[in-house]
């Protein structure tokens, strides 16, 4: 009984020492390459963030083109089938007008 105790507190305690020394052996310290590709890579973002804003600025820009030639194309049909109403009664296309003799 002693002696499993005891082994287990000897496992623990060099379990516990091996992982301070396997931490305490890892440097806090950033490399230069490590450095270089965090900068490439914050340009990277930037470049991309930036056509990003300007893609949807053009995205912004032709919807309104689009509405705008919408409007225009529903007032030209508007006014094809008043063309449309007056053709098809022919000779008087006014009908509140009648001429005096």
């Amino acid at each position: 009984m002693k002696l499993k105790k005891i082994a287990s507190l000897a496992s623990v305690g060099i379990t516990v020492i091996a992982t301070s020394l396997i931490l305490s052996s890892c440097s806090c310290k950033i490399s230069e390459e490590q450095l270089k590709t965090l900068s490439d890579l914050r340009r990277q973002e930037q470049a991309v963030n930036a056509d990003i804003t300007s893609l949807q600025n053009e995205k912004s820009k032709t919807e309104r083109e689009i509405q705008a030639r919408k409007s225009e194309a529903d007032e030209c049909n508007q006014k094809r089938q008043i063309v449309k109403q007056r053709l098809s009664s022919w000779p008087n296309i006014w009908p509140e007008y009648t001429p005096q003799p």
